[in-house]
């Protein structure tokens, strides 16, 4: 097979409950290119509503998601507004290949599970253009933990930085990708992330997230609160590991009774500590060079929290990678066209270096 350049579009739902990024992206699924566009878009408010209405019911079983009414109308409305989505952002742009990765609202690793609320078919044929989705499963198979799946983008985006290098991934979760100085990765999922102070806003005042940090810097962190939810489990549990949004739903009440500002606070510390903590404790080093990309860099108390916990190292906040899980998943449809891994054992834990995706074409 010839590996060539091609444009490819990725959508990435994990970044947040409230909105999904696009981006297109000229790839041969070794080197990235160019970066032609890319654009964050808000859920209209009702699917929202219907994402959290879900999420709410904490439905983790594969089968019963599968056959959950709510949830398949759920799939195709999230499917139908990718399509909507995707044809106003590049109406009159050439795409080869669409990549999907929906938010995940069920992961069993026990069980080799992963469910998406995407419609691989549906998208295709509301695109009418090839499209490469469920990259989770393959590496499921092969022993694998399903995330994080940006790693092989971030190494291709990261060939020219001195090493090691450190990039934070803050999104719905949070992942650490560790560039060592003699080619090796190390990857995993780290702390919860914008999806619990997502969850908190909600809930007590009805907004769809902390806006620029705003709640969290006016309040005040209570550090017994704190130090009960860094004694998490999960935070202790070695690499690889992976995170879905459910995992810390039992330490929500601990923030119950707080006001909205010290509990946007304490939760934003929460996050920032875990990350930091998790940087000491599994990765072969700290790098002098740590670079903070996704959806959280719109978040500058949390950025904030970031830089103290590390210093004196730098903290470098890459707004060209705010929209960095589409440019992976779009990097991730061309490696899987061309059969190259995604996922590897000191990232997800894979058997094997691992590709992966179930490619849809128009019937």
């Amino acid at each position: 097979m010839i590996i060539k350049n091609i444009s490819a579009l990725g959508i990435y739902g994990g970044a947040s409950l409230n909105s999904i990024e696009l981006a297109l992206i000229d790839s041969d699924g070794i080197d990235v290119y160019n970066v032609l566009k890319t654009v964050v878009i808000p859920y209209p408010e009702s699917l929202a509503l219907d994402i959290r209405a879900v999420i709410s019911r904490r439905l983790s079983d594969y089968n019963e998601l599968e056959n959950d009414e709510d949830v398949r109308q759920l799939k195709s409305n999230v499917s139908d507004f990718y399509v909507e989505a995707v044809n106003h952002f590049s109406a009159d742009a050439k795409v080869d290949v669409i990549g999907v990765d929906s938010l995940t609202i069920g992961c069993d690793i026990a069980d080799k599970c992963s469910y998406q609320i995407e419609d691989g078919q549906r998208i295709c044929e509301g695109l009418g253009c090839r499209i490469v989705t469920h990259f989770h499963k393959a590496d499921l198979l092969t022993g694998g933990q399903a995330s994080p799946l940006m790693p092989a983008f971030v190494d291709a985006i990261g060939q020219k930085l001195p090493k090691p290098a450190l990039f934070v991934y803050i999104g719905a979760v949070c992942s650490l990708i560790y560039l060592g100085e003699t080619g090796e990765m190390v990857a995993f999922d780290c702390a919860p992330g914008l999806a619990m102070i997502e969850d908190w806003t909600f809930r007590h005042a009805k907004m769809q997230t902390d806006y620029n940090g705003k709640l969290a810097a006016l309040g005040k962190v209570q550090q017994q609160i704190l130090e009960v939810l860094l004694r998490h489990k999960f935070l202790h549990q070695l690499p690889p590991k992976a995170l879905d949004i459910m995992r810390f739903s039992d330490k929500k009440e601990h923030l119950e009774g707080l006001s909205l500002e010290d509990g946007a606070a304490t939760a934003t510390a929460f996050i920032a500590d875990a990350i930091y903590q998790a940087a000491l404790d599994f990765l072969p080093k700290i790098p002098a060079d740590i670079y903070v990309v996704g959806e959280g860099i719109k978040n500058p108390t949390l950025c904030r929290f970031l830089k103290q916990n590390f210093a004196p190292r730098e903290i470098n906040i890459l707004p060209q990678w705010r929209t960095l899980g589409a440019a992976a998943t779009a990097f991730n449809a061309v490696r899987r066209l061309y059969a190259l891994p995604l996922t590897f054992p000191t990232t997800t834990g894979t058997n094997e270096p691992m590709s992966g995706g179930e490619i849809y074409e128009k019937k």
